[in-house]
């Protein structure tokens, strides 16, 4: 990976969170951004965790949440809060790899797995990037290939 971390294979279905993550490491070690918003129709999990209408947020900060929940509110593409617990759900408790630094997909789905999927692509922003809390990753999956799932058809953006 772009960030120095190694992976394991275990679901080739998992594959663009491995584009998602190179992204957030180039533009965290390249560019020096006061910001990293990522959003990506990443987890078939989105759905069960925040709705069909509802893309799921996941931020280090509340600020940072709020401000992304706040936009989607005034954009009429409304995100609720994904559960942000590193601790819990993050790549050393659900992507255990023996031969690598972790593994691409988690080991229990049933585990808020969504919210796991972006601690996936979080562990790949630079560290210095990292402590600024200054990242937030949308999960909107749902929303973008259900039909009706904003109040209109799929992928079309605001009105």
């Amino acid at each position: 990976m772009h960030s120095g971390l190694t992976l394991e294979i275990n679901n080739t279905d998992a594959e663009g969170r491995l584009v998602l993550a190179d992204g957030v490491s180039f533009t965290s070690q390249t560019l020096n951004p006061d910001w990293i918003i990522d959003m990506a129709t990443l987890t078939g999990a989105q759905s069960y965790a925040t709705g069909n209408k509802h893309g799921g947020v996941l931020a280090p900060l509340e600020d940072v949440e709020r401000m992304v929940i706040d936009a989607g509110k005034r954009a009429g593409e409304p995100v609720f809060p994904l559960l942000y617990a590193p601790e819990y759900v993050g790549v050393n408790i659900q992507f255990p790899s023996t031969v690598a630094d972790m593994k691409n997909s988690v080991k229990d789905r049933s585990n808020v797995a969504s919210s796991s999927a972006g601690h996936f692509i979080e562990e790949h922003i630079d560290s210095s990037c990292r402590s600024r809390g200054k990242w937030a990753h949308i999960d909107m999956a749902a929303p973008a290939t259900v039909t009706g799932g904003c109040w209109r058809s799929p992928g079309t953006g605001p009105y």
